[in-house]
Formats: structure tokens, C-alpha cells, sequence
């Protein structure tokens, strides 16, 4: 598996551009369920402690996320209409969030997308590959994501490394506390999702980054 993070709606503080592909309009709803792969040869002995699946709900242009990190419940709720990014944290001392705006999603270059022939099917959904070419300090690291445009054209990768890849994302890498694993969908449910699970519930302290990482807490129970 590639040490590389190719998609990163999870990561907070990625930068991106705005830059989507245009032409289905169909939008998936419903929740994506991804099984987490780590790598075998890791010794990492926080793996213990790390999710081994993940839901992801979706609706329109809004994807919402939540996992169980060592520091606490995170929540990421993506808003492909305003293009924000919102972070919430569940931690002993209290709950905060962290908002983004499309301010902080910038970056000078937009790596380079090449679709590839292979397909496959995964959790029946059918899905092509793209090649996803990252430049960063001169040298070019290759990655492969496998997608479903048959589920819709949801804009809610804006602030990732696949933002013109027009379909939902079944099968990528990406890094969680700086360990590479691999995602994949075992489930795809179509359904309706409410909008309430888009909004900052009522309770959470709003924060920085910054004193966010000041912050220090056991996992909430």
C-alpha cells in the first residue's frame, strides 16, 4: 500500500481549489459503509484503538462522517453548496468544533487525473479506476481510486486530491493518526438522510486548530 494520502476529506487541514466535473447531475442519498484495511506490516500499537469500519451519509452535495480517534469522537461534516468543512470533537473536557471555509482550500497546483481501463464491481456497485498523479517537491507518487458515477455526481471530495473525478468514491487510501490504510465500500444503501445530521448540534464550543491540539483528554466513553 502507497504512504500516500490520495483522497483526504477526513483531513482537516488539506488545501484545495474548487474544481469539480460538470455533466451528470444525478446526486447519490443515502449512507456508504467502507471497511478499513491496515497495512500488515505495521507495528504501529495504536491500530488497536482505530475504527475497523466507517459510515459515510450523504445527500446532495453534503457527506457526513464520524469515527472513534484515541484523543476522542470526531465528526466531519463536508458542504459541497458553501464549500465549508466542519470538524466536530467530542472530547473529556468538553465539545468543539472547527469550521473551514473555501479560503483555506487553496493549493498552486491541481494534480493530474487519468482514467484507466480497469473495472470491477464493488459492494455491487459498478466502478471504473482513475489514476491520481501528486507532485510534491519535484517527485510524482501514483495512485489508483475506484469510483461509481452510476451513484451520482455529489460535490463533496472539493477539498480533496480527486475533486474532478465525477462519482462516489468505493475504494481509495487514505491516513488516519499518520498510518495508511485502505477504504472500501461493503455496502451502498440508498435512502433518505436528513438534513439535521448536516448542522453543529447544539452544545459544541467553537475552537482553532491550534487549541484544539492544546487540548488533551482521554476517549469519551
Amino acid at each position: 500500500m502507497k504512504r500516500n494520502l490520495i483522497i483526504a476529506f477526513f483531513l482537516f487541514c488539506l488545501p484545495a481549489t474548487v474544481l469539480f466535473a460538470q455533466g451528470n447531475t444525478k446526486k447519490f442519498t443515502g449512507t456508504v459503509t467502507y471497511r478499513i484495511t491496515y497495512p500488515a506490516s505495521t507495528t504501529n500499537p495504536m491500530i488497536a484503538a482505530l475504527p475497523t469500519t466507517l459510515e459515510m451519509q450523504i445527500s446532495g452535495n453534503k457527506a457526513r462522517t464520524e469515527m472513534m480517534l484515541p484523543f476522542g469522537n470526531n465528526t466531519f461534516i463536508m458542504n459541497g453548496d458553501d464549500f465549508t468543512v466542519t470538524r466536530l470533537v467530542d472530547l473529556d473536557n468538553g465539545k468543539y468544533f472547527v469550521k473551514k471555509t473555501k479560503e483555506d482550500f487553496k493549493m498552486a497546483t491541481t494534480p493530474m487525473v487519468v482514467p484507466l481501463k480497469e473495472t470491477k464491481k464493488i459492494a455491487g456497485q459498478n466502478c471504473k479506476a482513475s489514476e491520481v498523479n501528486i507532485v510534491s517537491a519535484g517527485k510524482t507518487t501514483k495512485n489508483k481510486v475506484f469510483y461509481s458515477d452510476e451513484l451520482g455526481t455529489n460535490n463533496i471530495y472539493f477539498n480533496t486530491n480527486i475533486r474532478s473525478i465525477s462519482g462516489i468514491m468505493l475504494e481509495f487510501e487514505y491516513t488516519i493518526m499518520n498510518i495508511p490504510v485502505q477504504l472500501t465500500a461493503i455496502s451502498v444503501s440508498p435512502g433518505r438522510v436528513s438534513n439535521k445530521v448536516f448542522e453543529i448540534p447544539s452544545g459544541y464550543t467553537e475552537t482553532t486548530e491550534a487549541k484544539l491540539r492544546e487540548m488533551k483528554g482521554p476517549i469519551k466513553k
